[in-house]
């Protein structure tokens, strides 16, 4: 038996009395001991001595306000009869731009349940609460990483890529030659370097890629470099390094690498140059260095196997790719982000600026009309005048205009995040159909772009 009082979801105060003696409710500064032993056991399977810790230590830093993406108090949990947390999830911040245009999001993290619990649906519940808080402070998207399909359950759709790379062996790294000097130098980032910091991921979340920016890209400040720099006891996956020239000292360029290498591999996240050095010039040196660091750094446990291999995870394209496969190389697909958006008119109003460009630059430039988007259950309107937009739900058979196009539910999410054009999808998808009137406005609006979203943890 459920008893669930008259309180918003988001609400601090909010409870609701689930089956067997089982509370959901938001976490209080009480509960913390208990969610750190639930995600020490949750996430220990994995280590050598069955307890990790610094996925506890992470998440106490989001809940506390320590992290410079985390609100405290932002942790919906399920408590037994003794009071002891069973399942948790944590709620980020996760500030990304699309086309250049803010967007605020909220990222579901941390995501733990008690074996003995499991399959009663105590993470969708927890889930409703976190869409709540995060739809109650204005975001309009989340996006989470993890479970092949899981998320779909909850209204998430793979929208975007994740990752994506090149492993090289250390037998292709190219040896330097008997007395020469390394023309480059690369050490940890200070936080003097963070100007320099901020400027070359700029220069990397900007470049093109098939003669289009990026289109979504996280957004990254002082406050968040000064934090990754900075030496910690939890699982924050990367550290920003700097590359000098070794003579003057001058940066002239950036990467990110994990923080503890797992296996045998050492990743590399993020990687860019100023303007005026060559990819190649640097690759090189870079190489050499990150052999020597991938076999300095610490290491997962006593099991994890000797460094052998670097990968460079810098998604679907990326400068450095040509002169990695030239080499013994292996490519390694992407992976995706689940992305939801919950109102999905404001979004599209929030961006629509950036829809207006396209709009713009096509065979529509001054379109006026409307499209009317099935998607099965529910729909979209798009209303053009003179190429300005606007949006709003539709209803198949609510007015006597009928359906341009149809979607089945939350796959036009791929072509709105530009992991997929229209064409693409209607490949894939035979229930996707489009008039022959409105698919070429449809590929105008929202054509196939690359995005390249960084995951901050």
């Amino acid at each position: 038996m459920t008893t669930r009082p008259l309180i918003a979801l988001h609400d601090p105060a909010y409870q609701e009395h689930l089956a067997d003696g089982f509370t959901l409710r938001w976490a209080t500064e009480s509960d913390q001991a208990s969610i750190d032993d639930l995600y020490a056991r949750v996430f220990g399977d994995e280590h050598e001595s069955g307890r990790n810790q610094k996925v506890a230590n992470f998440a106490r830093r989001v809940v506390g306000g320590t992290h410079p993406l985390g609100i405290p108090g932002d942790i919906a949990v399920v408590t037994d009869s003794t009071n002891t947390v069973v399942a948790a999830t944590l709620l980020m911040r996760m500030p990304i731009e699309y086309a250049g245009m803010a967007i605020q999001g909220g990222r579901p993290e941390i995501v733990a349940s008690d074996e003995r619990v499991r399959n009663r649906g105590f993470v969708r519940k927890i889930f409703a609460m976190i869409h709540a808080r995060s739809e109650q402070r204005g975001d309009l998207v989340q996006g989470i990483t993890g479970i092949p399909y899981y998320y779909r359950q909850f209204g998430y759709e793979y929208a975007l890529t994740l990752g994506g790379g090149h492993a090289l062996s250390f037998q292709s790294i190219p040896a330097l030659e008997e007395g020469q000097a390394e023309p480059f130098a690369v050490r940890k980032a200070s936080n003097d370097d963070i100007m320099a910091l901020l400027m070359l991921y700029e220069r990397e979340r900007t470049r093109a890629h098939n003669n289009l920016p990026m289109l979504v890209s996280s957004k990254i400040d002082a406050a968040y470099f000064r934090y990754a720099i900075a030496e910690t006891d939890a699982h924050e996956p990367w550290v920003p390094y700097v590359i000098t020239r070794p003579d003057s000292g001058d940066v002239v360029g950036s990467f990110w690498l994990s923080r503890i290498r797992p296996s045998n591999v050492l990743g590399c996240w993020s990687l860019s140059t100023e303007p005026h050095v060559r990819m190649s010039e640097i690759f090189p040196s870079l190489t050499r260095a990150l052999r020597d660091i991938s076999t300095q750094m610490p290491v997962w446990d006593s099991r994890t196997k000797p460094a052998d291999t670097l990968y460079f995870g810098l998604g679907v394209d990326h400068p450095i790719y040509p002169l990695i496969t030239q080499r013994l190389h292996r490519w390694h697909r992407p992976y995706g982000w689940y992305i939801r958006v919950p109102d999905l008119p404001k979004l599209l109003g929030q961006i629509a600026p950036a829809l207006e460009r396209r709009l713009a630059q096509s065979a529509y430039a001054g379109y006026t009309g409307e499209v009317n988007i099935y998607f099965y259950r529910g729909g979209l309107k798009i209303i053009a005048s003179n190429g300005k937009l606007r949006f709003a739900d539709w209803r198949k058979g609510a007015d006597d205009k009928k359906a341009d196009a149809g979607y089945p539910p939350l796959v036009m999410l791929q072509q709105i995040f530009g992991m997929r054009s229209i064409y693409e999808l209607k490949e894939s998808y035979p229930d996707i159909w489009s008039s022959l009137e409105t698919e070429p406005l449809l590929h105008a609006l929202f054509p196939k772009q690359s995005s390249w979203l960084a995951p901050l943890d």
